[in-house]
């Protein structure tokens, strides 16, 4: 009773660091947010998508094409709370925090230790990288569960040799396929690993029942991948994929140049590329397993990806991870030791393969082994210092500080620095700007609204509440040619696109908003044809945007 009392307040501790102040931190939503938010709307009140497609398993958002299941995990939320930042984000922190419920479930089942099981559910519960994926809309964050509470599932299924939870078990694995792009090369990774460790305990089955076993994973696969190798959804696949930067002409010819002949037999050899590409994949692989990365600067690529001026992990937890690998892999290690092994090692796989040289995101499922392997650690501190009963307290104090040393240090950076330095990558600014305009744009012919900062279609329909089925008769997207994002360029009589002021500054009666290269103050001085209505600002005191009218 104890302990399944102390699992439930880990639990609360989790729910309660991934939703206090849920819906105002981060400080804005993504366009991603917003588009899975409306999406969600449109679904409630249409059945249907912002486009009209009846309950699409894939979401056009942006012509970046979505698996969906976030959406309609959103939809009860919105019809519960309304449309808002909390509804949006709330499915994510309520799986990461369940999280640390079925860590404890797993870790106890596979070690019959229920110690080692409030550990690592602890661990996960109170786990920087896995907090801040859980307070946003991330279909990453819902796929890691996913995955987890399938391979819980798998354990289960294996070891009282039920066909029905590995059922289930393959559903789970199947609904990572419609959660999140970067499922289908990790999800297809860990069942590899799951079946070629457990192979000798499962069942022996009849072709019959492993097709229907195995059923629920392929069709969803094969289902949701028909759209990234055909027709118009390839684009965004190929804009993101390293396999389609090859390296510039004038880049090839230097290094020709370089070796002081045209051509050489050597060159295939040691600059071809093939030769190129992998060392770019190597290079962002073990980017994702430094020390800079996981302990001290966390995701440089993108400010949203990581709380500023620290680590995807505690510094706290370095010693633990560290004493935790050498002992698993110094003792004979266990299956569910293999499994977190390669669990690890293959996490980096799809954010390698992509064009960034990091990503928080892609990378998320990092986070689960990691935080075994700090909790093997802490185990065996903890279990020895038993023998040590004079230096225990202190030993107890000392672990106790390190980490809520980190914890505090976390909350502070996440709540008072982060909103300030990364709210331009958040996109801020919107929720006021929309408001405004909302109150004031049926007194002018016209308004304008730049493109520039994000996709502020998007922004217009999720704060405005506007009706799916209006906008669902005018949606039309024009798509990129170079098959990334595209845009909405009009709703009603509002535009979206850049402003260019010395042709726009004619337009009367209208309402622009802008930044403040394409409004100007030094253009705007003349009072009779022009007036500043409101300036946006960024917590930080810079201008997010500039709200003008032409009378």
């Amino acid at each position: 009773m104890k302990r399944k009392f102390l699992v439930i307040l880990i639990f609360l501790l989790a729910l309660f660091l991934r939703t206090y102040k849920l819906g105002s931190y981060p400080v804005s939503l993504t366009w991603d947010e917003a588009a899975l938010g409306y999406n969600a709307y449109s679904i409630l009140k249409t059945g249907k998508d912002e486009y009209g497609n009846v309950l699409p398993l894939i979401f056009k958002s942006f012509g970046d094409y979505k698996p969906g299941l976030y959406v309609y995990l959103a939809v009860p939320f919105v019809w519960l709370i309304g449309l808002n930042e909390l509804a949006v984000r709330f499915p994510s922190a309520l799986l990461g925090s369940l999280l640390a419920i079925v860590g404890y479930c797993l870790a106890k089942r596979l070690t019959s230790s229920e110690r080692f099981g409030i550990i690592f559910s602890i661990l996960l519960a109170i786990n920087p990288w896995l907090i801040h994926f859980s307070r946003g809309a991330w279909e990453a964050n819902v796929t890691v569960f996913e995955i987890f509470l399938a391979f819980y599932l798998f354990i289960n299924g294996i070891k009282n040799k039920n066909n029905l939870l590995l059922f289930f078990s393959s559903v789970l694995f199947g609904l990572t396929f419609i959660t999140y792009q970067g499922a289908k090369v990790f999800t297809w990774l860990v069942v590899f690993g799951l079946v070629a460790i457990w192979r000798r305990e499962m069942p022996k089955l009849s072709t019959r029942k492993i097709f229907l076993l195995a059923l629920p994973l392929v069709a969803s696969f094969l289902v949701v991948s028909w759209g990234l190798v055909a027709g118009e959804t390839a684009g965004r696949l190929k804009v993101m994929s390293v396999f389609s930067y090859s390296r510039p002409i004038e880049v090839i010819q230097q290094i020709k140049k370089e070796g002081g002949v045209s051509e050489s037999l050597f060159f295939p050899l040691f600059h071809s590329e093939g030769l190129s590409f992998l060392r770019g994949i190597l290079g962002r692989y073990f980017n994702h397993l430094s020390a800079k990365f996981l302990f001290f600067e966390g995701d440089w690529s993108s400010r949203r990806h990581n709380t500023t001026y620290f680590g995807m992990m505690y510094l706290a937890s370095l010693p633990f991870l560290i004493l935790g690998l050498i002992i698993t892999l110094g003792r004979k290690p266990k299956k569910h030791d293999y499994l977190f092994l390669f669990w690890l090692l293959m996490a980096p796989v799809p954010a390698a393969i992509t064009r960034d040289s990091i990503q928080g995101v892609r990378s998320l499922p990092m986070a689960v082994p990691l935080v075994y392997f700090e909790a093997v650690g802490l185990t065996v501190v903890l279990e020895a210092s038993i023998k040590f009963k004079k230096i225990r307290t202190l030993l107890y104090l000392f672990l106790i500080s390190g980490y809520l040393f980190n914890i505090i240090m976390y909350l502070d950076l996440y709540y008072i620095h982060f909103p300030i330095n990364s709210a331009k990558d958040w996109l801020y600014g919107y929720k006021d700007m929309v408001g405004y305009v909302a109150k004031v744009q049926e007194n002018y012919q016209k308004v304008v609204i730049t493109q520039k900062y994000g996709q502020p279609y998007i922004y217009y329909l999720f704060y405005n509440r506007y009706p799916p089925e209006m906008y669902q008769k005018q949606a039309y997207l024009k798509e990129n040619p170079y098959g990334d994002v595209g845009e909405i360029e009009k709703i009603d009589k509002v535009e979206f696109r850049n402003i260019y002021w010395p042709a726009d500054r004619g337009i009367s009666k209208s309402l622009f908003v802008g930044n403040e290269f394409e409004l100007p103050l030094h253009d705007l001085v003349d009072q009779e044809k022009f007036q500043i209505l409101k300036e946006v600002k960024f917590p930080d005191g810079g201008l997010a945007f500039r709200i003008v009218e032409t009378r």
